[in-house]
């Protein structure tokens, strides 16, 4: 029996027989010739159509189709074209993101819930609730193997047009307009007024009858820009009029192609630098720095303040004591791995177009001159009373140097491209910035400074764009740009005012506040034994009362200084409580150390100052009920500010 198996040629992949579309790529079967209708094929061949098509979309030849628009065809019709989702277009891999995203935030709650409980099956809950939506949009938006578009010379249908109905007629449309983003694009139809269709979006659906609309980024690049190409010349044609009127030289349209246009400048500027390694190599430097912090004894989601302080944190105390390095350290340290992920994803976002337009070495000095005017500036504010860390004052200096650059040469750029850039890297400084002064424990003074030095040291070095001009400006200018910033930053950072807070004197304090604690504990169980030996008279009240000068006075005294060495940051929850633990030690001190006198009626050992005494007991009373309450509550740890 001969084989009426057929080969895909987009892809190569084999079908069986009376397939209507390949079974990988989503293209359809090629119409049977005349000769195909009685004759078998060859085994092994494949049909040979006219020209071969993109991967997710079919030409069809002058043969009718079950599902063509057209009510009827003619001999003189343009073959109708369909466009088919791919599972490499912008979409897909969005869906591939947003399953990782949804497995990190699984982690997450796992990790923060301690394990699996009750709080984390109500994490799950809600995070499921979330994911289900988001699931049903991805799979109605990716129909692999349905066509998503369909053209006609009457008219485009889609099943993902934002609109009522599916089909429009090309003379309905009065004009098409274009929206690219980054994911590819928005199609919008204005159609001609008719009465009744109001050109006002409804607000529980977001559908605007008069102006519906086509999203773009469930379809490849090399989709997109045919799509896009077609939807216009099928319009032309069908209001009147014709591809040779509107034509300009080399047989392009007048309008041009935003997305060729956008992929052509990309290829370009990625010519000047095929391949980055600075970018990823900053990451990487980044990523095995935390993990080294990690193995050190770091938190995954939230280390404390002194532990960084340890590893190089920044904090005006320290660096005005002579450890400038820390400026350097703290933009390669980070608070966890949300910290660290968000810093080093705009990193990668910024960090890779930069550059490739200004060269490893310039990007290089932008990295780090943002990040050490970040830190200087920083010591000014949030670096005066913490510890502050994070690369994102560099971050911001990379953005501002794309900002800057994409801004002066925006009138040789494609227009499409910088306004979406700098419209992109505009709401990111905002958002951001406007995240800082409204949410503590952010030092949105390393941000300010880092954008600031990025935008400075961009107008002064020069871009690729120009090779010429690079190449004979490219050393000078390097070097200027290094004197400015070193200048700068030095200046900025010998007129911080003074710290508020001593953080390498908190730092210290941490092993003393653990030797204190365990003193205090090992004093009061040391007085209560001999309390008990008394009471069991295994101890005379005479040698107890020595020993309480002799021996527990002393301990007890050693704890209360310990307590008055420590430092504390302002506000932390802690102070109250190792203050009335201070005073404890110093009120069982000054009883235990009291000169005692035998009473002459009872015989027994009695203060010398029995008014004292009491006022002493009824202190410790109202001293301990405190502690007791904090004991129950639980100290709250102070936390890391980041930027």
């Amino acid at each position: 029996m001969p084989d009426q198996s057929w080969t895909c040629l987009a892809c190569r992949t084999r079908n069986p027989p009376y397939s209507e579309a390949c079974r990988d790529c989503g293209t359809l079967a090629p119409a049977p010739s005349a000769s195909d209708a009685t004759l078998s094929a060859t085994p092994g061949a494949s049909p040979a159509p006219a020209s071969q098509q993109p991967a997710n979309r079919q030409d069809f030849g002058a043969s009718p189709v079950a599902d063509d628009l057209s009510p009827a065809r003619r001999s003189d019709e343009s073959p109708s074209e369909r466009f088919f989702a791919s599972r490499k277009s912008p979409l897909a891999r969005s869906r591939i993101f947003a399953l990782l995203g949804l497995v990190v935030a699984l982690a997450v709650a796992i990790l923060k819930q301690g394990g699996l409980s009750s709080g984390t099956l109500v994490s799950v809950a809600i995070l499921l609730l979330f994911a289900l939506p988001i699931a049903r949009y991805f799979r109605a938006q990716l129909r692999f193997g349905q066509p998503l578009v369909i053209l006609s010379d009457e008219a485009i249908e889609a099943p993902n047009l934002a609109a009522n109905e599916k089909r429009l007629r090309w003379t309905d449309i009065d004009s098409i307009s274009f929206n690219l983003n980054h994911a590819g694009g928005l199609l919008t139809f204005h159609l001609k007024a008719v009465d009744g269709v109001r050109d006002v979006r409804k607000s529980w659906s977001g559908i605007n009858p008069a102006k519906p609309t086509l999203a773009l980024p469930a379809f490849s690049a090399a989709d997109q820009e045919s799509l896009l190409d077609a939807v216009r010349r099928r319009h032309r044609r069908a209001v009147g009029g014709s591809d040779a009127q509107q034509a300009t030289i080399g047989g392009q349209a007048a309008q041009p192609n935003e997305l060729r246009e956008r992929r052509e400048f990309q290829e370009r500027i990625k010519a000047l630098q095929p391949r980055t390694w600075l970018t990823p190599a900053l990451i990487a430097a980044n990523l095995v720095i935390w993990l080294a912090t990690l193995l050190a004894g770091a938190e995954f989601l939230r280390t404390p303040a002194v532990n960084l302080l340890a590893w190089g944190g920044n904090a005006a105390s320290e660096v005005q004591k002579g450890e400038w390095w820390r400026m350097l350290t703290a933009t390669f340290l980070h608070g966890g791995f949300i910290h660290l992920a968000m810093n080093m994803l705009g990193l990668y976002s910024a960090g890779t177009f930069v550059e490739r337009i200004y060269g490893p070495r310039l990007l290089l000095i932008i990295y780090l001159g943002s990040g050490l005017f970040g830190s200087a500036l920083s010591l000014h504010f949030a670096a005066r009373q913490a510890v502050s860390v994070g690369a994102s004052g560099a971050v911001f200096g990379v953005a501002g140097a794309l900002l800057v650059a994409v801004f002066q040469h925006r009138d040789k750029l494609p227009k499409s491209f910088s306004k979406q850039t700098l419209a992109g890297m505009s709401f990111f400084a905002f958002y951001s910035l406007l995240q800082g002064f409204g949410k503590g424990g952010i030092d949105n003074a390393a941000h300010v400074g880092g954008l600031l030095a990025g935008c400075l040291t961009a107008f002064i070095l020069p871009e690729r764009f120009d090779l010429d001009h690079y190449r004979r400006n490219v050393t000078r200018r390097a070097l200027v740009a290094l004197v400015v910033l070193a200048l700068a930053t030095a200046s900025l950072a010998a007129m911080a005012p003074l710290a508020t807070v001593d953080q390498g004197r908190i730092a210290a304090s941490a092993p003393i506040l653990d030797r204190a604690l365990k003193g205090f504990d090992s004093a009061m169980k040391s007085l209560r034994a001999d309390q008990k030996e008394v009471a069991d008279g295994r101890l005379s009240e005479g040698d107890a009362d020595h020993r309480s000068r002799s021996v527990h006075a002393q301990s007890f005294r050693r704890v209360a200084d310990d307590f008055a060495q420590l430092s504390f940051r302002p506000g932390d929850p802690r102070q109250p409580f190792i203050k009335d633990l201070q005073r404890i030690a110093e009120l069982i001190t000054e009883s235990l150390a009291m000169a005692s006198v035998v009473d002459a009626a009872s015989g027994k050992i009695a203060p010398a100052d029995p008014a004292r005494m009491a006022e002493i007991e009824s202190e410790l009373r109202l001293v301990g009920e405190r502690v007791t309450r904090f004991r129950a509550d639980g100290p709250r740890w102070p936390g890391v500010p980041a930027n």
